[in-house]
């Protein structure tokens, strides 16, 4: 591996080279094709490997540690010697980077399963958290660099310190990658589909708009519509005192406590409530966060949707409106946070996060077809897939914000900068 290497530096002194690191590297990344890495066992990793059992553990400790490995073998394959830190920052960083999007394009294309098992497992495991947030700063602080540069350079308007606003890009970029490699939004069918859209997100993001698109020409598959609000979502059914004094603690808890730190023994000692009081109404904590999740969800929809009265001729109106539907009180933001680590692995909630996102998404569309075809708004982008970048860039953001991630923990300031990302994104001009 390079010398700059992200592999993760082990106990023993192995570099990822020898015969047996290689067959454990192969068979894992095959498995991950088709298997999840929470049912992945090392004994099919052997088999497939054709390895023996003192083989793996000489290497490897668990098969957390493979995953770490591998991510690292992944990186140095798809960024080498060509990664946007190898210059100083000018044109050739700027160029890089542009090639840095095409890598990152081939990268998920052909190990995806390995990149989408570390996300999904990086908030459980912090020797892949770790991993990962080596790889992730250094995009951040190449791109800060990048974006300073620029404003030295009179090219690109001060604003959010450049890495937040790197953080929140590099973010995005990796909610949309990984969201279209799972399949998990139909506006969003492969990975190919959303560099487009990134490329003019991180135009708009740094110089506040983008130029307009060369020949691009609205087509029937991008016709305006007018703008609707969604129905508004129906009350979720809570019956009976005894089931919302439940979910009300349980509420309270998640504002000092993770879900997966939450036990049924808390809920109950702080409701008040018996086991079988419990289990009559919910089948399990989780159980009962689905439904947190479902009310909270209904507020965020609701507040995008009030974007449709606003005036969005007048940027100051459409921002505050923006400002108000990403300021979620103390409690759904408690929900919220632990949604976004949980949505992945609880296939309930899961179905839940993705049909408020779809929802989201319909109403983001309608708007920017509707000001695209009044010209308040440039042309760009394909709209259903620049709706769905955006919005996952956003989601990532304000997530990264309510967990208190590095360069994001200012929530204020988080919310003010994509307040005014929103409003470059889609009404922007350069």
């Amino acid at each position: 591996m390079s010398q700059g290497s992200f592999a993760r530096r082990r106990p023993r002194d192995h570099d990822g080279s020898s015969a047996a690191e290689i067959a454990v590297f192969d068979a894992t990344e095959k498995l991950l094709a088709n298997t999840s890495l929470q049912d992945l066992t090392v004994a099919q990793i052997l088999e497939v490997g054709g390895l023996s059992r003192a083989n793996f553990y000489h290497y490897f400790a668990n098969k957390y540690d493979v995953l770490v490995a591998l991510l690292g073998r992944v990186f140095d394959e798809s960024y080498g010697l060509d990664a946007p830190w190898g210059t100083d920052p000018g044109r050739d960083r700027a160029r890089r980077m542009g090639s840095s999007l095409d890598q990152t394009l081939e990268m998920w294309s052909k190990h995806g399963a390995v990149i989408c098992a570390v996300i999904e497992h990086m908030h459980s495991r912090p020797a892949v958290a770790e991993a990962w947030q080596r790889m992730f700063e250094q995009f951040v602080s190449a791109l800060a660099e990048q974006i300073r540069f620029e404003r030295a350079e009179g090219r690109a308007p001060d604003g959010a310190p450049a890495v937040m606003l790197a953080a929140m890009l590099v973010g995005g970029a990796e909610r949309a990658f990984y969201v279209s490699t799972r399949g998990l939004d139909d506006r969003l069918p492969a990975a190919a589909s959303v560099t487009t859209s990134l490329t003019a997100i991180n135009e708009a993001a740094i110089y506040g708009g983008r130029a307009p698109a060369k020949g691009r020409r609205a087509t029937a598959k991008d016709a305006a519509t007018e703008v609707t609000a969604p129905p508004a979502a129906e009350p979720v059914a809570v019956e009976t005192e005894t089931a919302r004094n439940i979910l009300n603690s349980m509420r309270e808890l998640l504002m000092t406590e993770t879900l997966a730190e939450l036990s049924v023994a808390k809920i109950l000692k702080h409701s008040n409530t018996s086991r079988a009081s419990f289990y009559f109404y919910f089948r399990s904590k989780e159980d009962a966060f689905v439904v947190l999740f479902r009310e909270a969800a209904a507020h965020v929809v609701a507040g995008l949707a009030d974007i449709v009265e606003v005036d969005r001729a007048d940027p100051s109106a459409l921002m505050a409106q923006v400002d108000q539907w990403l300021n979620v009180d103390r409690h759904a933001g408690a929900v919220i946070k632990n949604a976004v680590h949980e949505w992945p692995r609880l296939p309930e909630l899961r179905v839940e996060y993705l049909a408020a996102m779809s929802a989201m998404e319909t109403v983001l569309e309608s708007i920017i077809l509707a000001d695209r075809k009044r010209g308040l708004a440039p042309a760009g982008p394909p709209v259903r897939e620049y709706a769905a970048t955006l919005l996952w860039t956003i989601e990532r953001t304000i997530a990264g914000s309510l967990a208190g991630e590095a360069h994001l923990g200012d929530r204020a300031a988080v919310t003010e900068m994509v307040t005014r990302f929103v409003f470059a994104a889609i009404y922007g001009r350069r």
